[in-house]
């Protein structure tokens, strides 16, 4: 095998491959990389053995072949070289790199210890545009839990019902959901957030293509193919908690109410930052307190409709919450004291957040 091509291009493509290779693991093979020339390509494929990726780049190819390189270290040098063009050689096991003045020989293994690479699903799903997949994820991927434990709450809900493609992920105290008209057949999958890490987001307008098959999920844009094992269900059912009445809404400038929660917040317990958050006609009166530290309150002007109405949230889920909100206005909506609050952007649709607030003994 020998080969040239432009170091930017190797390092940006292995910078984005080299994410899902573990920095630790009993099975050490998966720290390394699949590097095969054919025609006037490079294909670079890594696997955590529950996502495999493969890319394919132009490359100025003398002499086909395979090898399994590790892939950080190959990463670390393209980096490190301070030159246009860098050429490849398989000499007798090791991999002798050329860059400018520099030279490398890699020990490599047999391209035939890497795991067997499942077939790519074939039947196809949906597509949608690169743009729209980053949206949904930054939308929602925040909210999913940590607790490994709660498998399939691990994951991201990618759902299409009654027309809509949703994107659902919950920790079990609050939830996020994004929804995008798609007219194709209805399905559902769990998906490692992992994944959505190997998505080039730079050309925003390409489109997407997303494949399915049982326990798998195909992705196919530009130059690029992952395979993905799902996360198995059942996904929790999401829709029952959400409310469809409300006793109040609240409508609050954004900026007004990030500064005011962070400054009240200052004094709210360490462990559960609570702030109690009381609704009236014109404003909201934020406070928090506890006995090591004192305690604040602030008035935050606003527009409330309903009955007055005292609740305690966690200061940081409400403030990781406005961050993720692109509108100078939000609006909470809520039914009781002890019950989940909505949270959405005002004048935007498609998005929305379910806040379940904290049980303190005293309401006062």
């Amino acid at each position: 095998m020998e080969f040239k091509i432009k170091r930017n291009v190797l390092a940006k493509t292995l910078s984005n491959i080299v994410k899902i290779v573990p920095p630790k693991s009993t099975y050490t093979v998966l720290q390394n990389i699949i590097i095969e020339t054919k025609g006037k390509t490079l294909m670079i494929q890594a696997t955590d053995l529950d996502i495999f990726i493969k890319k394919v780049i132009p490359a100025e190819v003398k002499e086909e072949g395979k090898v399994l390189i590790p892939g950080k270290k190959l990463l670390e040098i393209t980096r490190e070289t301070q030159v246009d063009d860098v050429a490849f050689k398989l000499k007798e096991l090791k991999l002798h790199i050329v860059a400018g003045n520099a030279r490398f020989d890699i020990p490599s293994l047999d391209s035939q210890e890497f795991p067997e690479v499942p077939t790519f699903p074939g039947k196809k799903w949906f597509e949608m545009s690169v743009g729209e997949i980053e949206e949904m994820v930054e939308s929602t991927a925040f909210m999913v839990a940590k607790d490994i434990s709660r498998r399939p709450m691990n994951g991201v809900l990618l759902q299409l019902k009654n027309k809509e493609l949703r994107m659902v992920t919950t920790d079990g105290a609050r939830l996020a959901m994004i929804k995008k008209e798609k007219k194709e057949i209805d399905g559902e999958l769990i998906i490692a957030t992992k994944l959505f890490d190997l998505i080039d987001y730079t050309k925003p307008e390409e489109k997407l293509e997303i494949f399915t098959e049982e326990r798998m999920m195909g992705i196919k844009f530009p130059d690029t193919a992952v395979i993905v094992r799902l996360i198995e269900g059942p996904y929790p059912s999401y829709e029952g908690v959400i409310p469809k009445e409300f006793s109040g809404k609240c409508t609050v400038e954004k900026e007004i109410l990030d500064g005011a929660l962070k400054r009240v917040s200052l004094v709210a317990s360490p462990h559960i930052k609570n702030v109690k958050f009381d609704f009236s006609e014109s404003k909201i009166i934020l406070s928090a307190s506890s006995p090591d530290i004192g305690e604040a309150n602030e008035d935050v002007p606003c527009v409330y409709e309903g009955e007055k109405v005292g609740v305690w949230f966690n200061a940081n889920f409400v403030l990781e919450t406005l961050r993720h909100l692109d509108s100078s206005d939000v609006v909470f909506e809520l039914t009781s004291q002890s019950t989940a609050a909505v949270i959405t952007p005002k004048g935007k649709d498609g998005l929305m957040y379910l806040l379940m607030p904290l049980r303190i003994d005293s309401w006062e």
